[in-house]
């Protein structure tokens, strides 16, 4: 194999020198200031097919240019002006050329690596500012590696010679022993290296070169920042060496006297990043009392109405509102007036949710499904508890206790159920197998567990009744039927949970984020609504004021979106403690997607984690390297490289490292001191 490494140097010295150019967006003027604010550095990578013109296969003569290699690329870019971008590129691939005809028979195939810039024009002046589509050309400078090998044994170490009757065989046609030739079939096995055989005695001739890409395309917008790419570029290099045969070989072998070029025709997946600065939000600097001052004074939807004397949170936004922070109902049908769609209901008469009134036949209607649906399962969603929302679960070996199933793993939970799944305090999960259910309660006696069946079925939510032992769910159908009727004489005063639950949520999310990032949050329930967020709450109170020290705790602890949230007998109510009445379901679908600050997102390297001493020659690398810190888990102790606020960044640092020796090293995110994924750190910092 030979040695690249000083063609890989200067690659990744250009790559380092034109990245910083890359993700410095603002340090670029323009003549209009408010199209600078648009410009986003753009990272992309791309597939297509790699063909070859040169001296084999006589230009694809008889063949179609399209059918060849696969080759990749990929590429960063940042605009200049609105209508130039400039980029740099890699592209890796394999090009290759078997020509079989009456006068020669060569064949060959090379691995081809390029890096280099590139400037891109976009017809910018000529197109119309709001455009999906549209054509650019471009024009670069790149270094070209080549390994050309051909096919010129078969498996068995045999030379290949074409017979002028179509064969190939073992030995030459004009040989003194050709009736002793054997037939041979190709293998198609590039074995031998062209340079290495000097068929033409050209000797050790230089396998790297200079090109110039010359492309022409179009692109295509997608929206959120992401564009699609067709485009073909020809690279002219400035070598006629690929292929291994140029004007100067002999005989048969000799070609022509240009240049060996290369056509990449590529569909390439670009991101642009949004490079807009943020204002980092200030931190708490009050003490606990002052801020607990202002927990109880804020107006989380911003009503007028402050949260402790808000009778309905979470109003939307521009909604009239009563002095107890209520949307005004002009008709007193129960249905604010902005979702009313009959406004002036005449009084006492029923109506459905959008305020229209029903009639006879609806609510005769409404009451056969109700009695055909009341074996269904209500829970169908996704409930989900670390550490439990009320006492912590201890496992008693060997002895069996019941606990009320309320559902388990699906796709979304509806807005109606997350209120009530949160009213109940003590709720959990257990995990069996490859689903997890959601489970209430701790009996260690039967009937005790069916009237819990019983009272959160007067609450709205259908469960069933199930053994628990070693950890495992077991179904006792049978037994819960025979003691169910007594139950049902008993008293049900237990429901979904007749004293308030004040909880903290910390944030909705778009996607799931990881359990590292609250490892020291306590009492933690995650529900995944049908609207495709996840949601996360802490803490179980009946007291406001220790509800409002839990909150300021969580916002010290990074989670900026934190606010207070209470539910009682199956809905969201006000804060107020005495005397709390029931409110309207509140629409979860319209709470901030908030919780994380992305200015406290950032990125690391790591490089290495031991379970023990650090080896001295490790740890000599490390002192050597520099900006390496340390983070100790409970059985291993991490260490990272430097700290960026872009993954980007992050990820030429991350090859920097593995170009001094680290090559397991990887891009992790941080937040606020704890270790989470990249992949999730990127999306916190663009507010996902």
């Amino acid at each position: 194999m030979r040695r690249t490494a000083d063609l890989r140097s200067c690659l990744a010295a250009s790559l380092v020198v034109g990245w910083s150019l890359a993700v410095a967006p603002a340090q670029v003027q323009a003549q209009d200031s408010t199209s600078v604010e648009q410009l986003r550095p753009t990272f992309g990578l791309g597939a297509g097919m790699l063909a070859f013109f040169g001296d084999v296969g006589g230009d694809h003569a008889g063949y179609n240019p399209l059918v060849s290699r696969l080759g990749y690329e990929l590429h960063a870019s940042t605009p200049v002006t609105k209508w130039l971008e400039f980029g740099l590129f890699a592209m890796h691939g394999r090009v290759g050329v078997n020509e079989h005809s009456l006068d020669r028979n060569l064949n060959f195939e090379s691995r081809i690596t390029t890096g280099g810039f590139r400037f891109i024009y976009n017809f910018d002046q000529f197109l119309a500012p709001d455009r999906v589509v549209e054509p650019f050309v471009s024009l670069g400078f790149e270094t070209v590696e080549f390994l050309s090998k051909t096919d010129h044994l078969d498996a068995e170490g045999r030379p290949y010679n074409y017979w002028s009757d179509g064969t190939i065989r073992d030995i030459p046609e004009d040989a003194p022993n050709a009736a002793d030739a054997v037939l041979v079939q190709r293998d198609y096995v590039y074995e031998s290296d062209i340079r290495e055989l000097d068929l033409d005695g050209f000797g050790k001739y230089d396998e790297r070169t200079f090109g110039i890409p010359v492309g022409i395309g179009a692109r295509m917008r997608l929206g959120g920042g992401f564009d699609l790419r067709l485009s073909s570029t020809m690279h002219f290099t400035l070598t006629d060496m690929i292929d291994g045969v140029s004007d100067e070989s002999t005989g048969q072998r000799q070609g022509d006297d240009r240049m060996d070029r290369m056509l990449f025709s590529s569909v390439t997946f670009s991101y642009g990043i949004d490079t807009r600065r943020r204002t980092k939000a200030a931190k708490p600097t009050l003490s606990p009392e002052e801020m607990d001052l202002l927990v109880l004074n804020e107006d989380e939807d911003g009503d007028g109405v402050t949260d402790m004397e808000d009778l309905c949170p979470g109003t939307p936004p521009g909604v009239a509102v009563d002095a107890f922070g209520c949307a005004v109902d002009s008709d007193g049908d129960g249905v604010a007036d902005h979702l009313d769609d009959e406004p002036d209901t005449p009084a006492g008469r029923p109506v459905n949710e959008r305020g229209v009134g029903l009639s006879d036949d609806d609510l005769l209607s409404a009451y056969l499904n109700y009695k055909d649906s009341a074996n269904a399962t209500v829970v169908t969603g996704v409930v989900e508890s670390i550490g439990g929302a009320g006492p912590t679960k201890v496992l008693r070996p060997g002895k069996r206790t019941y606990v009320v199933q309320v559902g388990s793993q699906r796709e979304g939970i509806s807005e109606s159920l997350m209120q009530l799944i949160l009213s109940i305090p003590d709720v959990r999960t257990v995990e069996q197998g490859d689903t997890t259910f959601y489970v209430v309660g701790d009996y260690d006696k039967l009937p005790e567990a069916v009237k819990r069946q019983l009272a959160l079925e007067g609450g709205g939510i259908s469960g069933r009744v199930m053994a628990e032992e070693r950890g495992r769910l077991i179904p006792v159908d049978d037994e819960a039927d025979r003691v169910r009727e007594l139950a049902m004489d008993s008293t049900l005063n237990d429901m979904v949970g007749r004293d308030a639950v004040i909880r903290v949520q910390l944030g909705a999310f778009r996607s799931r984020i990881s359990k590292e990032l609250f490892q020291d949050v306590p009492d933690l329930v995650v529900l995944k609504g049908d609207d495709g967020l996840t949601r996360y709450y802490t803490g179980a109170f009946q007291d406001v004021n220790q509800a409002a020290r839990h909150k300021v705790d969580m916002l010290l602890k990074g989670f900026d979106g934190a606010f207070l949230v209470a539910f009682q007998e199956g809905r969201r109510v006000s804060l107020q403690q005495a005397g709390a009445r029931l409110t309207r379901p509140e629409d979860l679908g319209s709470t901030p997607i908030v919780g994380i600050d992305p200015e406290n997102v950032r990125f690391r390297v790591q490089v290495g984690t031991f379970a023990g001493n650090v080896p001295t020659d490790v740890m000599s690398r490390y002192i050597e390297v520099g900006d390496v810190t340390s983070v100790t888990s409970t059985d291993a102790v991490r260490y990272f490289y430097g700290t960026y606020e872009t993954r980007a960044a992050a990820e030429l640092a991350k090859r920097e490292m593995q170009y001094l020796g680290f090559e397991d090293a990887f891009v992790v995110g941080d937040v606020n001191g704890r270790i989470i994924p990249a992949d999730e750190a990127e999306q916190l910092r663009q507010g996902e």
